[in-house]
């Protein structure tokens, strides 16, 4: 992951990552209730899921997701890279979620209260990054 704009940089309105996935992976079915989020495909193929339509998506398609709509996506078969313009402080909740995982592995009521502190609400947690 890397974070190209920060939050404070936008006067609290969004971030702005690039995120590369090893093939087959994706989050749990998540929601944000501050903010739509948009992903730009660089490379790749994924598969969203958001709300009950599935969306393929692959390299140069922008996919945008409303605020408060659950979602997710796998990676394919190949993995992928795209560009995320994320709700404002999502940015925050990777930070502080890596920080922990450089001492091992987190607890799902850990990872999920971290991620409700920055605006992103978990809806299921079987199939976190793992093949959905």
């Amino acid at each position: 992951m890397t974070i190209h704009v920060i939050t404070d940089e936008t006067d609290g309105m969004y971030s702005v990552m690039c995120f590369e996935h090893p093939p087959n992976v994706g989050p749990a079915l998540h929601m944000h209730p501050r903010g739509s989020e948009s992903f730009h495909i660089l490379d790749g193929q994924y598969q969203f899921l958001i709300g009950d339509k599935t969306i393929d998506a692959k390299k140069g398609d922008t996919i945008t997701v409303p605020k408060g709509v659950s979602h997710k996506f796998n990676s394919g078969k190949d993995g992928g890279q795209f560009l995320v313009i994320s709700p404002p402080g999502l940015e925050n909740y990777f930070y502080e979620l890596s920080q922990l995982l450089s001492n091992g592995i987190v607890e799902w009521n850990v990872e999920s209260e971290i991620a409700g502190k920055y605006g992103q609400i978990f809806l299921e947690s079987s199939n976190h990054w793992t093949s959905a």
